[in-house]
Order: C-alpha cells, then sequence, then structure tokens
C-alpha cells in the first residue's frame, strides 16, 4: 500500500469529523443524563464530570480535571 492510499482524508477534514464525534457524544451524553438529574447545578457538575473524563489529559485528579473544565479547584464551581 502506498503512502497515497493512506492518506484518504486531509487534516482538516480528519479534526472536522473528529469535532463532530465529540461534539454528538456530548450531546447524546447530555440527552440520555439529563433526566437523572432534577437539579440544573447537579446536571452541569455530571457533565462537566464526563466532559473532563473523556478529555486529553493524562492523570485524572479532582485538580485537574477541575481545572480542564475550567473550575479554580474541585470544590469551587466556574
Amino acid at each position: 500500500m502506498g503512502q497515497e492510499t493512506l492518506n484518504l482524508f486531509s487534516n482538516e477534514q480528519v479534526l472536522e469529523a473528529v469535532c463532530q464525534w465529540s461534539n454528538n457524544l456530548k450531546k447524546l451524553l447530555q440527552h440520555r443524563l439529563s433526566k437523572h438529574y432534577k437539579r440544573s447545578e447537579a446536571k452541569v457538575a455530571a457533565f462537566d464530570y464526563i466532559q473532563a473524563l473523556l478529555s486529553p489529559i493524562e492523570r485524572k485528579n479532582g485538580w485537574q480535571m477541575s481545572e480542564q473544565v475550567g473550575y479554580k479547584n474541585p470544590a469551587l464551581h466556574k
């Protein structure tokens, strides 16, 4: 297989497809999980937690996950 065969898509197309997939996954998770939370604060915290789990950060501890989604520290909200 030549190099030309492996590069069927441009980097922009791949990046756009990954972003679209990520957005669709986020919408699906929000839709499926939102019925389990009555309070909007708990719903937002759950979505932020999932977003941090799916993020590319290497260590998934409370501080780094909080910073990844924009919190000042694990105890404070945005």
